[in-house]
This record gives C-alpha cells, structure tokens and sequence, in this order.
C-alpha cells in the first residue's frame, strides 16, 4: 500500500545492517553491465537501491538522479531521492515537481506527504501537522501511517488529547495493533488512564513477554499517584528486559525500553546512557520518543 511504502522510505529510514555484502556487489556489478548496455530508469533505480543496502549515499543519489534524466516522472526514484536528500533544498525541488505531475488521488496524497514529511525534518512541526490535516481529506485508502505520523507530530507540539484522538479514530477504523499501542501510550502521556488501564491489564494477563505492558501499567500509577505499585512494575520489566538484550547486537527496542524504565524510576545517569546508545545506533527517534520525554521532564 502506498502510505506503508511512505512510512518506511519517509518515517522510520534507517542504516540497514549488510549481512551478505559479497551478494549485494555482484547484484550491482550485474546491474553496471546492463547499464552500460541499455540504461534506464528501472535499472539505475534498481542499483540505487543496492547501493543505499551498502550505505554508499553518494552512489545511490547518482542513480537516481540517473534515473530522473531518462525518466523525469518516475515516481519510485524521485521518492527515493527525497528520502537521501532530507533537508537539502533539491529535495523541495523534487517534492515540487511531483506536485506539479500528480494526476491522480494517490500521487497527489504521496505528494503533499512528501512535503509534510520534508517540513517536519526541518523543525517546522507546526507547518507539517497542518498540512497533516489537509492530507486526512486527501486520504485515498484506510492505511494507519499517515495517523501515526500526525500523533508524533501532535506529542512533539505538546497536544497528546489530540494525538490520542486521531489515533483512536484511526484504530476504531483499521483495528491495527501498532495504531492501539501506540494510541494506548498518546492517552497516557495525555493522561487518560480509565480508558486504556483495562487493556493494559488484559496484555498483562495473556502476554509471554510483560515488560512494555508493565512500563505502561506503571506510567498509569504514576499519574494516579501509586508509587509503590508503579516502582513494583519497572523493577519487573527491567528483570524480565536484562538478559533478552545481548551485548553484541543489542535489540534497540529493548534498549528503549530499558532507558524509559530507568527514566521512570529516577535513574537518569543510566537512562541517559541509555539514550545516547540509540542516538548514535542511527535507530529512529520516534521509537525512543517516551524516554526523551520523560528525561526531558526531569
């Protein structure tokens, strides 16, 4: 779906781990001979795409920009090219020039998410979450990213109500887990605790691993005042999270999690480690967004 390749080209991008390089540059010394044979849009797309696998930006932007010189319309390489440009004005340029081509419903919601997206790397969160709100009327099909966008945009402007309004209508729409559990933690910061309490309790009660179920359970004793039961909580969840983290190839969720656990218990020299790991892990801030929060709060 359209707003699902948009989430992972636009939102959550990350550094990916090459764990059959030799593979990846035969695929492209492939891909270079058939270039010089016939190249086209397809082809260089394709070794950009290869060359992003191994990291090599500049080489990848190439190909791309390849690829636009045969093809100007093409919308694979021009989004992709957005993404590896991020706040560089050429990627305005692009964004533009898809408006000004979108011919149908989905290439025009693609568009303006673009900019949305473009505006948002710049710090203009305001800007962006307005023209959230134009794209939900532009929505061409019931794919939850462009909701899980505007939440985050929403928290970082201080408006969790709203964050948890728009994902609440979003989850009564697609029943998506990754929409519950995340509104589930937009109504807490908001705190809402009397809607989301019983669904946390029942995680509890059915999940094999309790831990980020016991962070939520304990945010909500929190803002109720329970101490004692939310500290009985995070003590849990950090036994259950310590020996699932291996030293080598850390689960950064699980890192997350931990720092947010130490963050909650007021151990902010360790959940402060904690969040330089994944800052310089390349991994997405979105997914460690509670625990900038709540280090941010103390």
């Amino acid at each position: 779906m359209l707003c699902s390749r948009l989430l992972l080209l636009i939102l959550v991008f990350t550094p990916i781990l090459v764990l059959a390089h030799t593979d990846i540059s035969e695929t492209i010394k492939a891909l270079t001979t058939r270039i010089e044979t016939n190249p086209t849009a397809d082809l260089y797309y394709q070794r950009a795409t290869e060359f992003r696998a191994l990291q090599q930006k500049v080489h990848a932007i190439e190909d791309l920009e390849s690829a636009l010189k045969i093809e100007p319309h093409n919308r694979h390489a021009l989004v992709a090219l957005v993404q590896l440009y991020e706040t560089n004005k050429r990627a305005k340029a692009l964004i533009s020039r898809y408006q000004k081509f979108a011919e149908n419903k989905e290439e025009n919601f693609e568009a303006h998410y673009l900019l949305a997206s473009y505006n948002a790397k710049l710090g203009l969160i305001e800007l962006a979450s307005s023209q959230c709100d134009t794209l939900h009327l532009l929505r061409p099909n019931e794919d939850p990213a462009l909701d899980l966008f505007h939440a985050g945009l929403l928290l970082k402007l201080q408006r969790p109500n709203k964050a948890a309004t728009i994902l609440k209508k979003s989850l009564n729409r697609t029943e998506s887990i990754v929409v519950r559990n995340n509104w589930i933690d937009a109504a807490l910061t908001a705190g809402q605790t009397k809607a989301v309490l019983p669904l946390i309790e029942k995680e509890l009660s059915s999940s094999r691993f309790r831990s980020s179920w016991l962070i939520r359970r304990a945010r909500a004793s929190l803002i109720l005042k329970r101490k004692e039961a939310a500290q009985a909580d995070l003590r849990e969840a950090l036994v259950e999270i310590a020996p699932r983290i291996n030293p080598e190839r850390p689960d950064f969720t699980l890192i997350s999690d931990r720092g947010l656990i130490h963050a909650l218990m007021g151990n902010k020299t360790r959940a402060k480690n904690d969040l330089e790991t994944l800052k310089k892990s390349g991994f997405s801030p979105n997914a460690y967004r509670l625990l900038s929060s709540a280090l941010a709060e103390q």
